[in-house]
């Protein structure tokens, strides 16, 4: 009969595999399902801390907060299925050599739909910052959208095709530095002296890591060079800095920031005009009118009445 701490162990013991069974050669263990889970809880804890932080916050400046509310509410989402091994697939490997020689491979493409949304809230947070234009918003979100696309098809690819999507992706990444670091970057200028400093050094972070999730996914989905677990590794260490740890750099670094300048303070009443004194407004407005023509027709009249009136 187990003893006290053996029942406590077991009761701690990670079940996510068992619960739901590896679909490939080269799955995640439970080493990989438990740094997903500590990655998970991680990003959890930031999630409640930034959601108290917001409501101490002035609500003329929680624009930026409600973003890193939503980066960490999808990061800690995706982490919890991947942890559970859940929201994956098995696909062919193109590549068996060196110590991986299994012919299928787990890949994640709730990893991958994850990205597609934050990267896109990331840029939007940052966009809005720089003070461009929207075509230029819209049209960066679209090329951030696409890049993850690319990675998210390229991974279900067994032949060697795949690396058209990830060559499309690389180009992608770079008309992306162009649309941020080019156009965005020169608006920032304009605004103001912090703002373009705030602005630039965000945007670096993220391009940097940006840069680096196209290596991963050639050692891992594109690749097959090493195992599903040092994957986890990988991805995890990006994910914590480029959408973690973003996000307490965005609310730290904004806060010097004027969002009047931006037009990005939120009003008390929010943005549609309060109604009670907009009708307050509207029945002095429509007495303001009557009072004055009331008294152009009485002055109107005098004159008729008094013909030596010029």
């Amino acid at each position: 009969m187990p003893s006290i701490h053996e029942e406590m162990l077991l009761a701690r013991d990670n079940s996510a595999l068992r619960h739901n069974q590896p679909i490939a050669n080269n799955n995640i263990t439970t080493h990989g399902s438990d740094l997903d889970w500590a990655i998970c809880a991680l990003h959890a804890f930031l999630l409640l801390s930034v959601i108290v932080w917001t409501y101490m916050t002035n609500p003329r400046r929680r624009v930026f907060h409600y973003f890193a509310i939503s980066i960490l509410s999808v990061a800690t989402i995706y982490y919890f299925v991947i942890a559970s091994n859940l929201g994956g697939a098995a696909v062919p490997v193109e590549f068996r050599g060196g110590n991986i020689l299994n012919r299928t491979r787990q890949v994640f493409y709730a990893r991958w739909v994850g990205y597609f949304i934050n990267f896109s809230l990331i840029w939007f947070a940052l966009l809005l910052m720089s003070g461009v234009g929207w075509a230029s918003i819209l049209f960066t979100l679209g090329l951030n959208m696409l890049w993850a696309s690319m990675f998210l098809i390229g991974m279900f690819v067994r032949s060697s095709y795949k690396w058209g999507f990830f060559v499309i992706a690389v180009i992608l990444w770079g008309l992306i530095v162009w649309q941020t670091m080019g156009i965005a970057r020169s608006h920032a200028y304009t605004v103001e002296s912090n703002t373009h400093r705030t602005f630039t050094i965000l945007a670096l972070w993220e391009l940097f890591l940006m840069m680096l999730y196209p290596i991963s996914w050639a050692l891992s989905e594109g690749g097959n060079r090493i195992t599903n677990d040092a994957e986890q590794i990988f991805y995890s260490v990006l994910d914590v800095l480029s959408q973690g740890v973003f996000s307490i750099l965005l609310l730290s670094l904004s806060r010097s920031l004027d969002l009047d300048i931006l037009g990005l303070a939120f009003t008390e009443n929010g943005r549609i005009k309060n109604r009670v004194s907009e009708q307050f407004t509207g029945t002095n407005h429509s007495a303001t009118i009557a009072d004055t023509t009331t008294g152009y027709a009485h002055g109107a009249a005098e004159a008729h009445a008094d013909p030596a009136r010029p």
